[in-house]
């Protein structure tokens, strides 16, 4: 039922330097929830090396960052990189901290700030930032999501046949609003909405306002999901059944959340990139998906055909 929340939003930067310019390309992905890993190695003992030792380790991780960007630090080092585009043949050198570059904002105001200057990486800044705002005006109802806390809704089920049928229902909706993230991430417009890959200057900032007000609604029917299920008066022998919905209900609402948390990073990564990389970059992708909990799925199937 959850595995159908595969709408992958992979997001791949790519900076070329002809002028200042970010150049972002997105891709979206079908099939299947899909899970990215990031393994880093330490050696035994890391704990008790001296300072100097990790400090020379986080260096070589900086630099290792670096080499990866195709920023010339990683390959020179700091000092090295200024010397070598002091004397390279025409050389390709990028902007550096003075290129002023958009970041994620938390108010209506600096959205429209944001959209009004559009500097480079604005697009997704703003798409990003709009679910930042949107999911800021929710805290507390995720908050009660994420402990599991009843507010009861008015509603009230008397008997088994009661509790099956609604909670019957509640999982048709889930699996639709599933389904509806599905439609609005691997849509046309959808995957057309920042525009070409240097559509910096030409991208419909209302379009992507948009279109990340209406992932937000999904996100929010999600939630509005989660708490009716949550606040549903049950038998006393069906509140596990009451209970495991909650918890069912709750993963695309921590699917959406980590995607935020990742999209916002990935733009922070952007201006770093922008400001230092002389080529090509792609960085990792940021993806929306919905964690399987079988044990979970399970126990709500086996849980609705014994009051069934």
């Amino acid at each position: 039922m959850l595995a159908g929340l595969a709408g992958g939003l992979a997001l791949y930067v790519a900076v070329r330097y002809g002028g200042p310019v970010l150049v972002v390309m997105m891709a979206v992905g079908a099939g299947g929830a899909l899970a990215y890993f990031h393994t880093r190695v330490h050696a035994p003992g890391a704990g008790d090396l001296s300072q100097r030792h990790r400090e020379l380790l986080a260096r070589a991780e900086q630099q290792n960052d670096w080499a990866a960007r195709g920023d010339n630090r990683g390959v020179y080092g700091t000092e090295g990189a200024a010397l070598m585009n002091a004397v390279a043949p025409d050389p390709v050198r990028p902007p550096g901290d003075r290129l002023d570059v958009a970041e994620v904002v938390h108010t209506d105001a600096e959205l429209d700030d944001l959209l009004t200057a559009r500097k480079p990486c604005w697009r997704y800044a703003a798409f990003v930032s709009v679910l930042v705002i949107r999911r800021a005006g929710v805290r507390s109802r995720l908050r009660d999501a994420r402990i599991g806390f009843i507010r009861p809704s008015g509603e009230s089920l008397s008997n088994h046949f009661e509790v099956s049928g609604f909670f019957t229902d509640r999982l048709a909706d889930l699996s639709a609003l599933v389904e509806q993230v599905n439609d609005v991430m691997l849509s046309r417009g959808f995957q057309e909405v920042f525009g070409a890959p240097h559509g910096e200057r030409t991208a419909d900032p209302e379009a992507i306002v948009q279109t990340a007000n209406q992932l937000m609604d999904i996100h929010d029917r999600f939630l509005d999901l989660s708490e009716r299920c949550r606040g549903v008066s049950v038998p006393a022998d069906c509140t596990d059944l009451r209970r495991d919905f909650g918890l069912l209900t709750g993963l695309p609402l921590e699917g959406f959340h980590t995607f935020i948390e990742d999209f916002v990073v990935r733009v922070d990564e952007m201006a770093d990139v922008a400001r230092y990389a002389t080529g090509d970059v792609e960085l990792d992708p940021v993806e929306l998906g919905v964690r399987d909990d079988e044990d979970l799925l399970t126990r709500v199937s086996q849980r609705l055909q014994e009051l069934g």
